[in-house]
């Protein structure tokens, strides 16, 4: 009786009559290469009983021991799918025999293998993984990695992961250079342009601007990292804008900021030289009643009237008296006695409509454009009221169409 332990092959030769026939074990294959007849025989473990028989004159043996299956699992490429992010290649390995295992890592590009890596001692049934640093990666590769163990002695084949394409998923970083909140400038001027700036790890395919809720206006490009508009349509007030950058993946980022650009920057107003100087009322013969101011009927009409210039909106005009009308030695009229009125087309300006002045702002006229505004002033007085000439400063203000003074 021969008896063969586990060994990976061996060989033994018995006479010069060759017989073939393999006959398979649990844990491995046995080839024989003899003559006549032999009985085999597991042995009840490891071992190999071989009874050969009288008539035997060579004997080939060799006895090939299946490996001892290694499993790789649930292999996952996992990543932010972006250039500028680790690749994560893990895999849960196991094996039947051996507790530390060497396990090797093909890293594959675009069906190609770029270089693999082995990482020895790494535990039996564990989650094993490996990182492919950020600097190997660019924008439109497409990866997967490979994965296999080793017990010793012998190799599981090779597990591929899924595939995971880089792109780019982080949306563009939009800085607004202007306009500015009102926390830092009050714009005077209607002429403020939209400036921002980008930044962006790809090419920027556009950017827009929508103003005040209103539809996206697309925005002049210099480069991929700055946009600029200047917009035609602004009017005093607060505003909202945002802004929209796209990258070539399809990112969208936004921005938003408030502005306001005062009533100065759309509406001027001119005073005539008469309101310049003041409306006045001399008063010699008491009492006076609807007494005309001294400007009120020049040769060419009223000489008191407001020139507005309007762009872009429509104003309202509104004035208001500093107090009581007082005279050089200190005389006081109360300020319920003066009235006027108004006419935004003849300057003769008909006693019509008729305002009692105050000290609070009054709305003289409203939506109005470019243009003048006549006024006359009247004055009531009692008998007992001083002789002299009588007259207060009168503060005027146009603002844009619904806003307060």
């Amino acid at each position: 009786m021969i008896i063969i332990r586990g060994t990976r092959r061996s060989y033994f030769e018995m006479g010069n009559k060759l017989f073939v026939f393999t006959i398979v074990f649990f844990f491995f294959s046995v080839v024989f290469v003899s003559a006549d007849i032999i009985s085999i025989n597991s042995g009840g473990d490891n071992n190999l009983v071989i009874n050969p028989g009288g008539l035997v004159e060579k004997f080939f043996l060799g006895a090939n021991f299946f490996p001892n299956v290694e499993d790789v699992l649930l292999v996952s490429l996992n990543g932010r799918n972006e250039s500028d992010t680790d690749l994560n290649c893990s895999a849960f390995i196991s094996d039947s025999e051996e507790n530390l295992l060497t396990v090797y890592v093909d890293w594959i590009k675009d069906g190609g293998s770029q270089f693999v890596q082995n990482f020895t001692n790494q535990a039996n049934g564990t989650i094993f993984w490996a990182l492919l640093d950020e600097g190997n990666l660019t924008l439109g590769d497409i990866w997967k990695c490979s994965v296999r163990t080793y017990d010793g002695y012998d190799y599981s084949s090779w597990v591929d992961s899924n595939e995971l394409e880089i792109i780019d998923i982080t949306p563009p970083n939009i800085s607004i250079i202007s306009p500015l909140p009102p926390s830092q400038l009050n714009y005077t001027s209607l002429d403020v342009d939209f400036n921002i700036s980008i930044e962006e790890n790809e090419n920027i395919s556009r950017c827009f601007y929508s103003l005040n809720g209103s539809s996206n206006i697309s925005m002049n490009e210099i480069n991929d990292s700055y946009f600029w508009f200047e917009p035609s349509d602004l009017t005093p007030g607060d505003h909202n804008v945002t802004f929209w950058c796209n990258d070539t993946s399809n990112n969208w980022g936004t921005n938003w900021t408030n502005f306001t650009i005062l009533d100065e920057a759309a509406i001027a107003i001119q005073l005539s030289p008469s309101l310049l100087w003041n409306v006045n009322w001399s008063l010699e013969t008491l009492p006076v009643d609807d007494l005309d101011a001294a400007g009120n009927n020049g040769s060419m009409g009223t000489e008191y009237w407001v020139n507005l210039s309007v762009t872009a909106t429509t104003a309202d005009l509104y004035v208001k008296a500093d107090g009581d009308l007082k005279t050089a030695g200190l005389d006081i009229l109360g300020l319920g006695n003066e009235t006027f009125c108004y006419n935004v087309t003849n300057s003769s300006v008909p006693d019509i409509n008729r305002l009692m002045m105050d000290t609070d702002y009054i709305l003289i006229a409203e939506n109005l454009q470019s243009g003048a505004v006549y006024l006359k002033f009247y004055l009531d007085a009692p008998a007992g009221q001083p002789a002299g000439t009588y007259l207060n400063r009168l503060d005027f203000k146009a603002v844009s169409h619904g806003n307060s003074p």
